[in-house]
């Protein structure tokens, strides 16, 4: 695709969350080889972060901001500024096994982002990184399974919420299971609050299975 047909052109800035997680941090690498400039969301400064993406693409095309707990009131009130468009990678991949803490931050740190954005008519593009387990959860030997755009993890809600995690799930995939809920939850809520409140930008979600790469090399940046 040349330049010229992006829907945001070359040059403007990208919000990115969770810019130093093993996605997001191949999201910006990407963004920034396009030409893009980027600024991403980490829980703590990093400079070796900055440091890292300033040598490979020059002084002023990257910067770190810290948003240290996205679900917090106003956490991106201001991070949004001057953007063009938002991709939203940051969640809670804890793993935890209690719904109460888990879901709600990757509720609460969805909406946070998309009210933040919505106050920049900058931005005309929006896009949600969330997770094939928002729409199933695959059972092996299952034939006639059909998915579509109307298809929610229901079964991995109402087992999140169940209170009997251990007496309904194998072991070791409890955390998975209130893993899938929090994006489920997240994602819906995500399209219920661009229906509600009709924002400037255009939403887009991407529901990514499993994910196979190297990670960056920040092992000279003092990465920990």
């Amino acid at each position: 695709m040349a330049p010229a047909e992006y829907a945001i052109p070359v040059g403007s800035l990208i919000l990115v969350t969770g810019a130093n997680g093993y996605i997001g941090s191949h999201v910006v690498d990407q963004l920034l080889a396009l030409g893009y400039k980027v600024r991403g969301t980490v829980r703590d400064k990093k400079p070796w972060l900055d440091e890292f993406f300033e040598k490979k693409y020059g002084k002023g095309k990257f910067e770190s901001v810290s948003v240290q707990a996205i679900e917090a009131a106003g956490a991106f009130s201001n991070v949004a500024e001057g953007a063009s468009g938002v991709v939203h990678v940051a969640s809670d991949v804890s793993f935890g096994l209690d719904p109460n803490v888990v879901i709600p931050i990757a509720v609460q740190g969805t909406i946070n982002i998309l009210e933040a954005a919505a106050k920049q008519p900058s931005i005309t593009r929006f896009v949600i990184t969330s997770s094939s387990a928002a729409v199933i959860n695959p059972e092996p030997n299952k034939k006639g399974v059909k998915i579509d755009e109307n298809t929610w993890n229901e079964a991995a809600i109402k087992l999140a919420w169940s209170g009997n995690l251990t007496g309904n799930v194998p072991e070791g995939l409890e955390g998975a299971i209130v893993y899938s809920a929090s994006k489920t939850e997240a994602e819906k809520a995500a399209w219920k609050w661009v229906q509600e409140n009709k924002p400037n930008f255009v939403l887009n979600t991407v529901q990514p299975n499993f994910n196979v790469s190297k990670p960056l090399d920040f092992s000279c940046y003092g990465n920990r």
